[in-house]
């Protein structure tokens, strides 16, 4: 197995050396002294190399991952995969990757009764999902590197037909169930007690956080009690946390950005904290253990004193069945997870036209090649966008000329030509399809470039011409959505292209181009709201 090990496990001298290692009972010394500098420097937590269950502490994660090594009956493949597990937590593999790595090798191992029956491991493969199946072909291929066996050659060629398993973009909830939740999480924290939104406050700060900042979960639930900084300038900033990987020694540095914030999120900030003090919660951590505790009916113990991402999933879960379903009897939304938000916030700033070195420096991306997979998602945003838009339009539309007013229109409640009769039109000016309504002194000066992005213009053709203006409606709504995704593709593949983001004009085209989407988002928008009306929106 070909290890980078950091001399920084050992030392102070910052220096990384690949070796090429196999296991050998006889070096057993090697495997003491890697195991023992790992203990003395709190990553594993056991008496000795020979305890049968290790403990890594993940601070990250805010949990410890309990590693048993209960495959007695292979006593030299339990010594092997102990050594393994040693060495790869000292290149940096993360106490969750060792946990489930030593997971795949015991199961394989108990299947295949120590490797000696290989078509047991072809059929267990078989039976996995692809990425698992192919997570499971990479560690045992690792591991036979390390500790070649006699079915050495059979292992590996079971291995190598397992097909590469391509990280797809992730599938996130529909736009209108995100603005649904939105909705719902603005009335409930308006509109209900202390005593009822209290429990949930840390979902209402990451819902306003992490959707403008693109942080990782477990960088949220990092924060700290001394984040809010306000400066003499009246400007107020937010301490975020930023997890730096140091690839070749297990070492995690947390190092912290400030970020500009409004004076909203502040003032929900410092309100949870002075509620912190009323409830006498004194902790490092913005999200305290206690606090999440105070709500649980039989509180467990935990090795971190802070919120952990398995409680954030739990409480954002009782979110949804106590107040979504619960109070707003909403019971067939999608539902967002707790990454998704990161995911909402890159998007965003790429549809504003942030340039992809400052997206990356905001989302904490090595690779700018990273992002690739957030801007799959921006057309289907775009798109979402301007429906939702449109049906906002016509419900202003309908509210504003109809004198009781409704929520919730339907198409049943009004039929074709009740809001503008023939009378009210003898009175507008006759234009394509329809009327303006804008005053005759100012006409046209006042006019845009095309009526129907216009909201001004009524659409109410004549009879004999209604499919005739139908199409011309679809005809224009087509163009404009051309026009987005050509400019989309131009915004992504700036922001792909390391030579274009470097050109000195490139932040300024980018800005460029994305008040011309949002303007052609808007423009789509009040002519797709015209064919809502109708009923013709495809």
């Amino acid at each position: 197995m070909e290890l980078k090990i950091s001399q920084d496990l050992f030392s102070h001298a910052n220096v990384s050396v690949v070796e090429q290692i196999y296991y050998d009972e006889s070096e057993t010394e090697r495997y003491l002294s890697t195991f023992l500098a790992l203990k003395e420097n709190g990553y594993i937590i056991a008496e000795s190399f020979n305890d049968r269950t290790w403990i890594m502490p993940c601070p990250i994660k805010a949990n410890d991952f309990r590693l048993a090594f209960d495959i007695e009956l292979f006593e030299e493949l339990n010594q092997a995969i102990k050594a393994f597990i040693t060495f790869r937590r000292s290149t940096g593999v993360s106490p969750h990757k060792c946990y489930d790595e030593l997971q795949l090798l015991k199961k394989t191992i108990r299947v295949s009764n120590g490797f000696k029956k290989t078509d047991r491991l072809k059929q267990t493969m078989l039976s996995m999902s692809e990425p698992r199946s192919y997570n499971l072909s990479n560690v045992l291929k690792n591991f036979i590197s390390f500790f070649p066996c006699d079915q050495e050659n059979q292992i590996l060629s079971i291995c190598n037909t397992v097909p590469f398993s391509k990280s797809s973009s992730r599938d996130l909830p529909h736009f209108n169930d995100v603005l649904a939740f939105n909705d719902i999480l603005n009335d409930f924290f308006q509109t209900k007690p202390i005593e009822q939104t209290l429990k949930f406050v840390p979902i209402m700060i990451w819902w306003l956080v992490s959707n403008i900042i693109p942080m990782r979960p477990t960088e949220f639930l990092l924060m700290k009690m001394n984040c809010l900084e306000p400066r003499p300038d009246g400007t107020i900033w937010l301490k975020v946390p930023r997890i730096k990987d140091h690839n070749d020694t297990p070492k995690k540095e947390i190092h912290y950005d400030l970020i500009q914030i409004d004076r909203q999120t502040y003032q929900i900030i410092s309100s949870y904290k002075f509620k912190l003090e009323e409830l006498g919660i004194e902790d490092e951590y913005l999200f305290p253990r206690d606090f999440y505790q105070m709500f649980r009916k039989r509180p467990k113990s935990q090795a971190f004193n802070r919120m952990t991402l398995y409680n954030f999933d739990f409480l954002l879960l009782e979110f949804y069945t106590e107040v979504i379903e619960g109070i707003y009897s909403e019971n067939n939304l999608e539902r967002i997870k707790p990454g998704d938000t990161r995911h909402f916030a890159i998007i965003n700033m790429f549809l504003q036209g942030f340039n992809m070195l400052s997206i990356a420096r905001m989302a904490g991306h090595d690779v700018i090649a990273t992002q690739e997979n957030y801007y799959s998602h921006a057309e289907h945003f775009s798109q979402s966008y301007v429906y939702i838009l449109a049906q906002h339009i016509l419900e202003e539309k309908i509210s504003n000329e109809i004198p009781e007013g409704f929520i919730g229109w339907r198409r049943d409640v009004y039929n074709r030509g009740k809001i503008y009769n023939d009378k009210d039109a003898s009175k507008m000016l006759k234009v394509d399809y329809g009327f303006c309504k804008e005053k005759i002194e100012i006409f046209p000066n006042s006019c845009v470039e095309d009526c129907r992005m216009c909201n001004n213009y009524i659409f109410k053709p004549d009879i004999d011409k209604y499919e005739q203006g139908i199409q011309w409606l679809q005809d224009f709504s087509t163009f404009l959505n051309q026009r987005m995704n050509e400019i989309l593709l131009i915004m992504r593949e700036q922001c792909s292209s390391s030579l274009l983001s470097k050109h000195p004009g490139s932040e300024e085209l980018l800005k460029t181009n994305s008040k011309n989407l949002v303007k052609y988002m808007n423009q789509k928008a009040m002519v797709d709201s015209r064919l809502i009306e109708e009923d013709r929106y495809d």
